[in-house]
């Protein structure tokens, strides 16, 4: 029988399954245990390989040997993970596992009839094993599964290291440093698995605990980091309303509940997934209410007008609705999302706020006037003139610019005699 086995090309050998074999005198003891019983979860066997003397050789300080007693052998056994020595003994079979992330060399010398396989470890551990067969293909691929292991646990550590630099990022709000964090660190974890499955399914899954590990720190990652931005998008749409930038806010609020959802579509347990619910409905009821908000804030100002005695604070709070009417006049409504109201009913609101605010000023310049006194009336100066002057001439403006026909002679003459301090009627003729 050969001695060195290609388990893949071969297929599986009787011994994985039977500790002994049938010989000419009776059956041969191999082992106390079939090699399959050795094999962990889904390990798949590569190279198989064994003597019956030699042993295995190992240098460790002083020199040791493990060798078979009897007519017991010893094995060396290739997998997708390791590479693992089983030797038999009637105390029990013996066994070293050398996993190929501890491997940093192996090397293979050849005789007349017999070659030599040697492995060197992290710990600077020297294991040899000698049979009668060319091991060099065995050597080829325990040096390119070693060489894929290394590259799999870099990347695995590169991962790791990207969450742990994600996490600092997202405790000092760097959000888009935290973001490049993330994509780096899904990105080695990606290519770490990508790496190990060529090596087959039993290699991929004996790293899949820590994959999943380093996985779901990525995903809290991710979750938090789009929470903190839905967080950031509704503080900048609420302060966006407050100074009646509605469109900024609209815009804010829908980035807002992108963030929210996007958060929610990532599979991971924190931040919790009521909390990010509850944020994402206000933040859509926040922004059905801002959907009203332009016309509310004219109204309610057009209402503090219209419940004001005096000319001059009427004057101020239709000042402040015509401002406000037209803040929701000249919104965006080619929009998806739609403001309350309609543009004919805001600029015909618009005209007759301008109409009130018109007359406000007007009354409350010739207020001003009747209570200029004697001397301020002589020189054309003092605190009533100048208030009366402001008024007529605001007058003038919002009628030039918004309902040309309010502009009067007499509220013309009244602005003008008010700027010489002169005496004039203190009711314009006609409207």
């Amino acid at each position: 029988m050969e001695t060195v086995i290609d388990v893949r090309s071969s297929g599986r050998p009787e011994r994985f399954d039977r500790a002994n074999a049938d010989g000419l005198f009776g059956r041969k003891r191999r082992l106390q245990q079939p090699l399959g019983q050795y094999l962990e979860g889904t390990e798949t066997p590569q190279y198989l390989a064994y003597n019956d003397r030699s042993g295995v050789v190992a240098a460790q300080g002083n020199n040791e040997s493990l060798t078979p007693t009897d007519d017991y052998r010893a094995y060396l056994l290739a997998t997708n993970v390791r590479v693992m020595f089983v030797v038999g003994d009637d105390d029990g079979d013996r066994t070293v596992s050398l996993p190929y992330e501890d491997i940093v060399a192996v090397r293979c010398t050849s005789e007349l009839r017999t070659s030599t396989l040697e492995i060197v470890t992290v710990d600077e551990d020297h294991w040899a094993f000698e049979c009668k067969g060319d091991l060099t293909p065995v050597r080829e691929f325990v040096d390119e599964a070693t060489q894929v292991w290394t590259r799999t646990l870099t990347e695995l550590d590169r991962a790791e290291s990207q969450v742990e630099a994600a996490v600092t990022a997202l405790d000092a709000t760097d959000f888009d440093t935290a973001a490049t964090h993330i994509t780096t660190a899904q990105e080695a974890l990606d290519n770490g698995r990508e790496r190990v499955e060529a090596l087959g399914e039993g290699a991929a899954a004996s790293i899949e605990e820590r994959c999943q590990s380093t996985q779901a720190q990525i995903d809290t990652c991710q979750r938090r980091r789009h929470v903190s931005a839905g967080d950031e998008y509704r503080d900048t749409a609420r302060r966006a309303w407050e100074n009646r930038a509605y469109e900024r806010a609209a815009d804010a609020y829908a980035r807002a509940k992108a963030e929210y959802e996007r958060a929610l579509a990532v599979p991971a347990s924190e931040p919790p997934t009521e909390v990010i619910t509850d944020a994402r409905n206000a933040v859509e009821a926040e922004y059905t209410e801002l959907l009203s908000a332009p016309v509310d804030a004219a109204q309610v100002a057009a209402s503090a007008a219209r419940a004001a005695t005096e000319p001059a604070t009427q004057a101020t709070h239709w000042e402040d609705a015509l401002d406000r009417y037209r803040t929701a006049y000249e919104l965006d409504w080619g929009r998806d999302r739609r403001f309350d109201g309609d543009r004919a009913s805001l600029r015909q609101a618009l005209a007759d706020i301008a109409v009130k605010l018109v007359d406000a000023h007007r009354e409350a310049g010739r207020q001003a006037l009747r209570e200029v006194d004697d001397e301020s009336k002589q020189d054309g100066s003092g605190p009533a003139c100048d208030s009366a002057a402001a008024h007529f001439e605001r007058a003038r403006e919002v009628a030039t610019e918004l309902v040309p026909g309010r502009r009067e002679p007499a509220a013309d003459k009244l602005a003008a005699a008010s700027e010489q301090g002169v005496s004039v009627e203190t009711e314009p003729k006609g409207r």
